[in-house]
């Protein structure tokens, strides 16, 4: 299993962040301090790619859950997802993130749909 990692980049407006391996607990807390520096930064569109991930344990989920109630409810900002494979999507159904975030297709959708 490979260890979490995270990759970030910018378009104009939109903070790009591809995510890959075992997103667990310590994987969460990398996730909400980076999109927390973003969002302390003015930054408030955000494009998750999950193609990288391979598992994602229950810590993964809540933390998933508080970057995406973070950007939507405290910051008015929007999250698009892309990449999320059959059995981690039926998980993130399960546990109400695509109330807080949208699916997309692939990047150029998902950056289309934050900018919207």
């Amino acid at each position: 299993m490979e260890k979490f990692k995270l990759e970030r980049r910018r378009e104009d407006e939109v903070e790009k962040i591809a995510l890959f391996g075992y997103l667990e607990n310590n994987g969460g807390m990398e996730l909400k301090k980076s999109i927390d520096s973003r969002l302390q930064e003015g930054i408030l569109k955000f494009v998750i790619n999950f193609q990288g991930i391979e598992l994602i344990s229950s810590p993964g989920v809540a933390a998933l859950l508080d970057v995406g109630s973070r950007v939507i409810d405290d910051f008015d900002g929007r999250i698009s997802v892309y990449g999320i494979d059959q059995h981690h999507l039926a998980v993130l159904e399960m546990s109400g993130f695509f109330f807080l975030v949208t699916q997309a297709a692939n990047e150029a959708e998902a950056i289309k749909q934050v900018r919207e």
